[in-house]
């Protein structure tokens, strides 16, 4: 049934769909508001849960995707000023998307308020994605899943082993786990396919995800946030900086890029490639941007260009182990400023920060990963 209202002059005003779900109950609703001139505006849509119970309700913002709200933004950007004299950084900032407020989720919050909304606008009853047994992202995503309403499938790298914190967290949220058999994380990407086709093929309705929510419509999240970052640093009178993150899967930073190009590049943005050769990185995070670019709006004049970013080699002696610099850098953080952040990832882009720093503004972007912090932390006194 469709309703529609008249708006002013004459404009068509609110409108309200409402589909049948399985069983007759009530299924998808929207609604849409009109914009300035009558033109669309905020659209709302919620999907029935199990059972026909409420879902979860995603909204769109004009010339925006649609969103699911997850995270308590804006998330806090702070000065570090003896965090900036112990790394000899000159004026530094934290964004602390380590406090994006839901489910230990730190950055994955925000690609995942997009990545959820669009599962449940294609009708999908079940999140599927993957990832090492350590991945932050599987567990926010499980957690995702539970809020909406629906299932999550996991297809994790390796053989059934004891959990830690992120995979436990997961399971506890009520994933079901499939072992690829294979250490290498790669073995996912094969895995992740094959679990979708089975799910629907018993007549279940599976949202693919790639592995840490790399894709352009993940990103937006983070071309969001570059805007609410340049309004925070405007609040300190900073004009310009250098912004350093880690680098993973690469949706964080590509965001990051999408927006600096919407802002009018106001920023040196500087990557720690912390799983791949710098090179692959980069690569990888400008498709991603442009991707991102596309996903926000019709096509644009302006492009995410090779310029636009630094990638530098944070590795180490590789993916998902210490660095000796990143867990120096994050002892000092603890101990200057009571900063937490976890040796295998922020640690590392934390390390790159008096490189970069040349006596300007820096502003080091904390991803998250408290889980791995506290479980090192337990694990080393013991």
């Amino acid at each position: 049934m469709a309703v529609t209202a008249a708006g002013p002059g004459g404009a068509a005003g609110a409108m309200t769909v409402t589909a049948a779900g399985p069983g007759g109950r009530a299924g998808a609703m929207a609604v849409t508001a009109p914009g300035p001139g009558g033109a669309a505006g905020a659209m709302t849509v919620t999907a029935a849960g199990p059972g026909g119970g409420a879902g979860a309700t995603a909204e769109t913002e004009t010339g925006l995707a649609a969103r699911i709200r997850l995270a308590v933004l804006p998330t806090p950007l702070v000065a570090a000023p003896r965090l900036a004299e112990a790394l000899g950084a000159g004026t530094l900032y934290v964004k602390r998307d380590d406090l994006t407020g839901f489910a230990f989720a730190g950055n994955k919050a925000r690609p995942l308020e997009f990545l959820l909304a669009a599962a449940i606008a294609d009708g999908a009853d079940t999140l599927v994605t993957g990832g090492a047994p350590g991945s932050n992202f599987c567990a926010a995503a499980a957690a995702a899943a539970q809020r909406a309403g629906l299932r999550c499938e996991l297809v994790i790298a390796g053989s059934p082993s004891p959990p830690g914190p992120a995979l436990a967290l997961a399971m506890s949220c009520g994933a079901t786990i499939r072992w690829t058999g294979a250490p290498e994380r790669e073995s996912v990407d094969a895995g992740l396919p094959r679990a979708a086709a089975e799910l629907a093929a018993r007549g279940q309705r599976p949202y693919l995800i790639p592995r840490g929510g790399a894709t352009g419509l993940g990103a937006v999240g983070y071309a969001l946030a570059a805007r609410e970052l340049h309004e925070q640093l405007a609040g300190h009178g900073v004009d310009s900086a250098r912004v350093v993150v880690a680098v993973g899967s690469g949706g964080t930073l590509a965001g990051l890029v999408a927006g600096h190009v919407l802002l009018g590049r106001p920023w040196t943005l500087v990557g720690a490639s912390v799983s791949r050769p710098p090179e692959e990185t980069a690569g990888r995070v400008l498709a991603l941007a442009r991707e991102c670019l596309g996903a926000i709006g019709p096509p644009l004049r302006r492009s995410a260009e090779a310029g636009d970013i630094v990638v530098a080699d944070a590795r180490g002696p590789g993916h998902g182990l210490p660095s000796p610099e990143g867990t120096a850098a994050a002892e000092q953080a603890m101990r200057t400023e009571g900063l937490m952040v976890d040796p295998v990832y922020t640690a590392k882009a934390l390390a790159l920060v008096p490189r970069y720093a040349e006596g300007g503004n820096v502003v080091f972007w904390h991803t998250g990963g408290g889980l791995d912090t506290v479980a090192l932390a337990a694990e080393a006194h013991r």
